[in-house]
Order: structure tokens, then C-alpha cells, then sequence
């Protein structure tokens, strides 16, 4: 008699930035909890901007809420990063899940885009934690009608159908940034490989103050147009394509490694003057050798033929001490004895 064991659905940690009632994130866990198990921990509010942050300095509130899609959830007051960690360190610890998606984002993660977002930085810490993951955005502006957050959850779920699309993610190690034009499922061209394109900014702070007289900001920004460059993460939008651009951990700058190696002697240089003796700062490090201190005799100055002798008490004294600091030690217990006699 033959038994057949029932495939285990693929476990999904789902999250975002924009808080668990947001429209995306609901769109997106309706979607995926048709065919996959899906897990939600995602902030309890927008933490949209959050970036990598962690919350450090106060507690993480965590309670389960239906969401509007009817999905059980869990709500943290922390940032997305905080939930991604009490995800795979507690609430999934038992039962990690098989890939990490962030998203849907209200609004595009492109260019430096990337560097103040919650929703890639959610995805990038389910990478360091050793999970493949996926962060999804729509290129949407909030205050323009319609939202396509079904063309987003729909995009998803054919990458999601091909997992040999996004093998080896960990191993790379990369995260997939996919942004996704906002019009309806019928008008996506394709897809298209990209990178990290450049969206320049206009960031202001507007000062007002309190009914008291207390000064106060608001930190606001007009987002610039994409980057019309060929095979930027921009154009692929502009185009009505699905942007895909690998991104990583590393965020070093190959191309300057050599030039800095070749011009890094300039600033050792200064750099030897300011550590002077105190370090060996641009400069091999001299091996060092303990020598023993000696403390001369006092010299008399009578005149400039006379020998000069040191105190015969301080000389036997001396004499019968060895190891370092112990001339200076006969010198004061002899110090001590003459004030006795006195």
C-alpha cells in the first residue's frame, strides 16, 4: 500500500512599509494566499522613508488584526526591518518561511529611491537573514486615480510561478527590485532587466511654530521624472515595462577602489605628522625592545675638574635592587631612612 504525502504549500513572509492596512500590501497578501501560505508582520502605520532603521530605544508592541483583504496579520509598532527580524527570529522561527516579498509599495523604488526605502530595505534584511526576497513597488502618485495595485499582485505571482527566475538570489547575493508601471494587466509590454537608474529630488524643510512659540520642520520632496537612460529602472516604467534590477548588500564603488589605492599616500602622509610617536600611522611598524631605566647620579657642580659622585647611601641602596622602577625605589626608602634619623 502506497502512500501520497500532500506537497507543502511554499511559506511567504509578507511585510511593507506603507502599515498593514495600506491598499498594496492587502492587494498583493489576497493574491498570494490563494496558492501559498502566507504570513503577515508588517508595521502597524506608515513607516514609509524608515530605510534599514531599527527600533533600539523602545519596546515592539505586536497584536494580530484582520485585515481589510481578510487575511490575519500581524501589527508591529516598529519599522519594516523590525518585522522582519520578530518574523524570522520568533513568529516564524518554527516554520521560516521559503521567500520574503515587501510590497506592494504605494509609489516607485527607484534610483536613490533605494537608499530611504523601507520596502527594499524589508527585502534586503530577509537577504541578510539568509532568505530569498522580493521587494514590489508601484509607480503610482498618491493623489492621482486609479491605483493598479492588481497589476502589481499580478506581476508577483508569475515571477513567484518561476522559481528558477529568481534562483540563487541568496548565493549572489541579491535582492529582486521590481517596479511595476501603474496601468492596468493588459497594458504591461514585458519585462526588462535594469539598473539602478538616477531620480534626482527637490527636498525642502518647511519650518512653522507651535501655538507656545516652539520651532517645528516638515521634511517634504518633489520627486523628479525618471531617468530616460536606455536600460535604467526608470525607462523600463516609462515604457509601460516591469523594471527588475538585482541589488545588494555591497554598497562599494569598484571604480574608485584603484584610484584611491594610488593617491592614498597624500593623506598617509599628513595623516604620519598629526599621529607623530604615538603611531605608526603610513609607516612600518618599528618592533619595540624594553630596556631598563636608569636614574643618574646627581652631578655636583663645584667646579669643572671635580669628579662627580652620587650620595653613598643612594649608590648601596641601588645596588642591592634589579628590575624596572627599582633605582627609584632605593632612592625614596633612602629619602625615608635620613628623615627618620632626623
Amino acid at each position: 500500500m502506497s502512500a501520497t504525502r500532500k506537497a507543502r504549500r511554499i511559506r511567504i513572509l509578507l511585510t511593507n512599509d506603507d502599515g498593514i492596512f495600506a491598499n498594496g500590501i492587502n492587494a498583493v497578501g489576497a493574491a498570494l494566499a490563494a496558492a501559498y501560505d502566507v504570513t503577515v508582520v508588517a508595521p502597524e502605520g506608515n513607516q514609509s522613508g524608515s530605510s534599514h532603521s531599527l527600533t533600539l530605544g523602545d519596546i515592539l508592541p505586536i497584536r494580530e488584526v484582520t485585515m481589510p483583504c481578510g487575511l490575519k496579520g500581524f501589527s508591529l509598532r516598529g519599522t519594516p526591518t523590525d518585522c522582519v527580524l520578530v518574523a524570522l527570529l520568533d513568529v516564524m522561527k518554527d516554520n521560516p518561511p521559503d521567500i520574503v516579498v515587501s510590497g506592494c509599495n504605494h509609489g516607485p523604488n527607484v534610483g536613490v529611491d533605494v537608499l530611504y526605502s523601507g520596502t527594499v530595505s524589508a527585502a534586503l534584511e530577509g537577504l541578510r537573514q539568509g532568505h530569498p526576497s522580493i521587494a514590489v513597488s508601484l509607480d503610482m502618485v498618491y493623489d492621482i486615480q486609479p491605483h493598479h495595485f492588481e497589476t502589481a499582485a499580478a506581476v508577483l505571482m508569475e515571477i513567484l510561478a518561476e522559481p528558477a527566475f529568481y534562483a540563487d538570489l541568496v548565493k549572489a547575493p541579491a535582492i529582486l527590485n521590481v517596479n511595476v508601471p501603474n496601468v492596468p494587466v493588459s497594458d504591461v509590454k514585458g519585462i526588462m532587466i535594469t539598473k539602478q537608474g538616477y531620480r534626482a529630488y527637490e527636498n525642502f524643510v518647511e519650518k512653522q511654530f507651535s501655538p507656545r512659540g516652539r520651532a517645528y520642520y516638515w521634511i517634504a520632496g518633489n520627486a523628479g521624472p525618471h531617468d530616460a537612460k536606455a536600460g535604467s529602472d526608470g525607462y523600463a516604467l516609462m515604457n509601460n515595462y516591469v523594471s527588475v534590477t538585482p541589488i545588494n548588500l555591497d554598497l562599494t564603488c569598484d571604480e574608485l577602489l584603484k584610484p584611491l589605492e594610488a593617491r592614498k599616500g597624500l593623506v598617509d602622509k599628513r595623516l604620519a605628522v598629526v599621529t607623530g610617536a604615538r603611531g605608526t600611522f603610513g609607516r612600518p611598524a618599528a618592533a619595540t625592545v624594553a630596556t631598563r631605566r636608569s636614574v643618574k647620579s646627581p652631578v655636583a657642580t663645584t667646579s669643572p675638574n671635580s669628579a662627580s659622585k652620587a650620595p653613598p647611601g643612594v649608590s648601596r641602596a641601588a645596588s642591592h635592587h634589579s628590575g624596572p622602577g627599582s633605582e627609584v625605589k632605593a632612592v625614596s626608602a633612602t629619602r625615608v631612612k635620613k628623615k627618620l634619623k632626623r
